[in-house]
């Protein structure tokens, strides 16, 4: 189990820190793929929402129903034309932003080594039972960097067709469609956060059972900050 905690380690770190885990690209490629459907559904959502806010206006005649609904068309319009490029730029922006933290700390190796090393003086037991718990704690993690990715494909795909909707009136999902991006354009700056003091810690302590502990937590908190940013994001929404 040791030698297996070093292997999933090394290669979650050569695949997270090496940019090797599917990005922008493919968020473009499956959304393109759908593109002509969610499109339609986009249109025909809106048509239900213009003949509802119709007959809204002709029962109620209020000023701030005919506003509401401007604002609404001006949302979905700009939801519709711009959401793909806003969405490019905040990945990108947030990619350039958790590497630009990583900075020369990107490196794997010494940290491999340094945990490797720590599994080697630990106390057997000790050291087994952390190795479990930091393999399920890496694996986890992997998990929630490609929940992410679907998670955003989800929101680019279906925010056309909510904003749609939202043209009577705001709906749930649009607020939590828009928690979500932030939660996903948030994680890798502040997982990035995370590994960059993990790194500091792992190399400069002397205690092999704090370096153990140390990389367990990294890649448990690592894995909660998604969920726990749409938490956050959404609240109020």
């Amino acid at each position: 189990m040791d030698t297996s905690f070093i292997t999933v380690l090394d290669w979650a770190l050569g695949w997270w820190l090496g940019g090797k885990e599917p990005g922008l690209g493919y968020i473009r490629q499956n959304v393109e793929a759908v593109e002509v459907v969610t499109r339609w559904v986009a249109f025909a959502a809106l048509a239900l929402a213009v003949v509802a806010v119709a007959v809204t206006l002709s029962v109620r005649r209020r000023g701030a129903d005919l506003a509401d609904a401007v604002i609404g068309l001006g949302r979905f319009l700009l939801v519709l034309s711009g959401g793909w490029l806003a969405l490019a730029a905040a990945w990108t922006a947030s990619d350039a932003l958790g590497a630009w933290i990583i900075g020369g700390h990107a490196d794997r190796s010494a940290y491999v080594d340094a945990v490797s090393e720590a599994l080697a003086q630990a106390d057997p037991a000790l050291a087994r039972t952390l190795a479990v718990v930091g393999t399920a704690a890496v694996l986890g993690f992997i998990a929630v960097v490609v929940a992410r990715l679907m998670l955003t494909v989800l929101v680019a795909v279906g925010l056309p067709v909510v904003a749609a909707l939202s043209l009577r009136r705001r709906v749930a999902s649009l607020r939590w469609g828009g928690a979500c991006l932030v939660a996903v354009m948030a994680f890798r700056p502040l997982a990035a956060v995370v590994y960059r003091m993990s790194h500091g810690l792992v190399l400069g302590s002397k205690d092999p059972v704090l370096v153990l502990l140390v990389v367990c937590l990294t890649f448990l908190l690592s894995a909660a900050l998604l969920p726990a940013m749409v938490r956050i994001a959404s609240v109020g929404a």
